[in-house]
């Protein structure tokens, strides 16, 4: 990721920056606000692009089935006590976000998301900020799950909870392609990691 500055009327506001400056960045990367500074990731590859469309279908699917009162989107914007970080995939409690709708409010209460997926991409500038710096963030906000889907040396999702009483997450299963993923929780779902390299 790296820092942009906005630079309408060729003047330059070096930060901290606000939720109003990050609304008026033009559209061509994703956003994050964090700690007063606007970081912008390039837009992900193609293959990023189609594993987080296909677990955002799993996880549609699974609520479908089990008539879970949540709502899965993604990209999802999330506030944190740094700012509002942009995770590939949320989930979150059905009735928040109908609230949030409704009030038309700017991103999600990070303790009305259940769960927090990031894809990696391999030497990118974000892959240290998703497996360090987003996870205590989103822990100390009170996402209650965390997952890293990562795709070499083939596609794997490490699985984190958050321990109670302690604002951090606890690693609870890392499940590898040819193996099923089982979950109770945020929502009951089973699947391969495979699957979500599949064109089929």
């Amino acid at each position: 990721m790296s820092v942009v500055y906005d630079d309408r009327d060729h003047s330059y506001n070096h930060g901290p920056y606000t939720i109003a400056d990050l609304d008026q960045m033009p559209r061509v990367a994703r956003y994050e606000l964090v700690g007063g500074w606007i970081l912008a990731s390039p837009w992900p590859s193609i293959r990023h692009d189609h594993v987080v469309r296909a677990l955002r279908s799993l996880l549609e699917r699974a609520i479908a089935v089990t008539g879970a009162d949540l709502y899965v989107n993604g990209p999802l914007d999330v506030f944190t006590f740094a700012g509002i970080r942009v995770p590939d995939i949320g989930v979150v409690d059905g009735a928040a976000a109908r609230l949030s709708l409704q009030r038309d409010e700017r991103a999600h209460q990070g303790l009305d998301v259940r769960l927090v997926v990031e894809v990696i991409s391999r030497d990118s500038g974000s892959e240290r900020t998703d497996r360090y710096e987003k996870p205590n963030e989103y822990a100390a906000t009170g996402i209650a799950h965390y997952w890293i889907v990562d795709l070499e040396p083939k596609v794997n999702i490490t699985l984190y909870s958050l321990a109670p009483g302690y604002g951090v997450y606890r690693r609870v299963d890392r499940v590898f392609a040819g193996t099923v993923l089982t979950v109770d929780d945020p929502l009951p779902i089973e699947f391969d990691p495979a699957i979500l390299l599949d064109l089929g």
